[in-house]
């Protein structure tokens, strides 16, 4: 009897820890970082909002998104991309719906000045159901992936400063931040053809003087 009471228990505790797991990636405050540009699942969930954290720019960020609707059911699903503060929108507002058990697609595109971290938020729709996936493609970067995209014209570097490209190097002064992920391996690439890789989880900041 014992045993049953601490089995229950046990699975109640681990109920509540999932529940809670969930719940912190349900806050703007709390996105899940993105180990990938791909996302798929289940639109069953009626109006579930979902907030995921990655790194982008600068350069062009195009986000699209496939809807397949359950057979004789509608499927829906809205997405934006949020600044990091989680209000200021970048991206806003799409979606992509499927009708009669039929699939639908959108696709959206953002150029962004410099290298930031962003919020893909999506919300499911109020009604039927399905599948969706959902693919972050451009000058964006996951996990300990280097930044994609984002190149400069005429180049084949990408520019990690907290400036856009034109911006007047004179005014790139005074120790200004840049804003960088805390995990990850920043790869600088010397002109004379060497490379040297910096763990970003043991870097306090970075400044441009």
């Amino acid at each position: 009897m014992n045993f049953v009471k601490i089995l229950i228990a046990t699975v109640f505790a681990i109920a509540l820890a999932a529940g809670a797991s969930m719940a912190q990636y349900s806050s703007r405050d709390n996105p899940k970082p993105l180990g990938s540009g791909d996302i798929s699942g289940s639109l069953n969930d009626h109006n579930q909002e979902s907030f995921y954290a990655f790194t982008a720019g600068p350069g062009e960020v195009t986000i699209s998104l496939d809807v397949q609707a359950k057979r004789d059911d509608i499927g829906n699903m809205s997405f934006e991309l949020l600044a990091r503060d989680g209000s200021t929108s970048l991206l806003c507002c799409y979606g992509a719906q499927g009708d009669g058990g039929g699939s639908g697609r959108d696709t959206a595109s953002v150029k962004l000045p410099k290298r930031q971290t962003v919020i893909l938020y999506t919300k499911n729709g109020p009604v039927g159901g399905g599948t969706f996936h959902l693919r972050v493609t451009g000058a964006a970067s996951f996990g300990n992936d280097q930044i994609s995209g984002g190149r400069n014209e005429g180049g084949n570097r990408s520019d990690i400063s907290n400036y856009p490209a034109n911006y007047p190097r004179g005014n790139r002064g005074g120790g200004d931040p840049v804003d960088v992920p805390s995990t990850g391996t920043l790869r600088i690439t010397m002109k004379d053809g060497s490379v040297r890789d910096v763990d970003l989880s043991r870097v306090r900041n970075i400044s441009i003087h």
